[in-house]
């Protein structure tokens, strides 16, 4: 039995040295382990001894080194080239588009470098990506609690500790030259945590089911409440929105998630229409003609462009000066006005193409917290997509919501690290055995 033990363990070592995912060397082990022992069987029961039946199946299961190599293959890293061309072509529309406004104005010389300023920031944002995707995800899964802190200490950060004050609040933190909106990113990070933290093993066998569900509750609403708190309806919405679909595909609980919609909905309405300033935007938003020089005087000036850009537009950097925020909030806008509808419609193909793609990698994952890791963040960069997208129908209030890739500013990074990460979750899909511990939550 030892001598038999000690071939088939050479056998095996041969093969795992050929499969450079170490991962997957102990399922692989235990395998074609079986595979013996079942080949062992067969030829034993035909009449063969122990020494003839080990022969035959060590025969059977063929060279070491081809089946490594085979597996090897298997299990080899995978480069996302569909969602990776996406990304590099919307950054390429985004410095486009740039140029095309620098070309279209001169009189406000604050624009004038606006191109080489977001050449600067893609660039570092590329940077940011290839770090993330080498990143193994697993060890993020870990270090969930330890992200969720962060993230409640980079808002405390932003808000408390002497940061500079851009735009009329002090959000931003500066560093190198460079501000970064710390409660923009949080929301990224929150629902990172929250994956990882909801699909943990210690999580869901740590306490009783009761405890864990009002644990689960206080970690989704604890962000909420800050951002209600601060005033900062974008992040709220999409952190909701993002969480929330988190909380259901995990947990399966549709009557609390629910009602929490409902709450949230409610509130937010009521909100909305006590507070003047946003009920003005939300009804100049559907009535253009609702205080002309006021809340409606954007959403007009886009119907007005979109309709008089026809299907060619005017041309790179031409049509009328003047377009506001031409280059963060009006950016798809602005493509329009030069490049026509037939622009237009190609861009919102390619948009709706890469968020199809992101979504469908869920399917691809076996890992638990992979899938629900490639959601989060495919979630967290679609609805601001097609938020940005929508902003061409002239009907959606305008907020502080910067389109992915595209819009001007250091809001990049986040963006690039969160499919960075997502890249990184798909590269390794066939290099680490699948964890499906959510299986336990969904029977709890």
């Amino acid at each position: 039995m030892m001598e038999q033990r000690k071939k088939l363990d050479n056998y095996l070592d041969r093969v795992c040295a050929e499969v450079r995912a170490k991962g997957m060397h102990r399922e692989i082990r235990e395998e074609l382990s079986g595979h013996f022992q079942d080949l062992m069987l067969e030829r034993q029961q035909l009449g063969a001894t122990e020494e003839e039946a080990q022969q035959y199946a060590i025969a059977q299961m063929g060279d070491p080194q081809g089946v490594g190599r085979d597996l090897h293959k298997i299990h080899k890293p995978r480069i996302p080239w569909g969602l990776l061309t996406a990304v590099m072509m919307l950054s390429a529309v985004s410095l486009l588009g740039m140029g095309a406004i620098e070309a279209g104005t001169s009189f406000n010389p604050a624009l004038s470098d606006l191109t080489m300023r977001q050449t600067v920031y893609i660039s570092l944002g590329i940077a940011v990506m290839t770090g993330m995707y080498f990143v193994n995800f697993k060890l993020l899964q870990r270090a969930s609690g330890f992200i969720y802190a962060a993230a409640l200490m980079a808002i405390v950060a932003s808000l408390w500790l002497g940061p500079e004050l851009i735009n009329g609040n002090r959000r931003y933190v500066g560093f190198l030259g460079l501000y970064f909106d710390l409660v923009g990113y949080s929301p990224y990070l929150f629902v990172i945590a929250l994956a990882g933290i909801w699909t943990s093993r210690s999580f869901m066998l740590k306490w009783s089911r009761r405890t864990r569900e009002l644990a689960e509750l206080a970690l989704l609403l604890l962000p909420a409440a800050i951002y209600a708190a601060l005033r900062s309806l974008p992040e709220l919405v999409v952190y909701l929105a993002v969480s929330l679909t988190l909380y259901v595909w995990i947990t399966r609980r549709w009557i609390t998630a629910g009602l929490m919609v409902i709450t949230f909905v409610s509130g937010g309405a009521i909100y909305v229409w006590n507070n003047l300033n946003l009920r003005d935007r939300v009804i100049g938003a559907i009535n253009h003609n609702y205080m002309l020089n006021g809340p409606g005087y954007l959403n007009r000036r886009i119907h007005e462009t979109i309709t008089s850009a026809g299907w060619r537009g005017y041309g790179f950097g031409g049509g009328e000066e003047g377009l506001p925020y031409a280059y963060s909030d009006l950016f798809p806008v602005f493509l329009v006005q030069c490049f026509g509808r037939a622009g237009g419609l190609l861009f919102i193909a390619a948009v709706g193409w890469f968020v199809l793609k992101m979504i469908s990698y869920t399917r691809a994952v076996r890992d638990t917290y992979g899938r629900m890791l490639i959601l989060a963040l495919a979630l967290m960069l679609a609805i601001r997509l097609v938020y940005g997208l929508s902003i061409l129908s002239g009907r959606m209030p305008i907020t502080a919501i910067p389109f992915p890739f595209l819009s001007y500013g250091q809001h990049v990074f986040i963006e690039f690290a969160a499919v960075g990460l997502l890249m990184g979750v798909y590269r390794r899909k066939d290099m680490l055995p699948a964890d499906t511990s959510l299986d336990l939550t969904m029977d709890a």
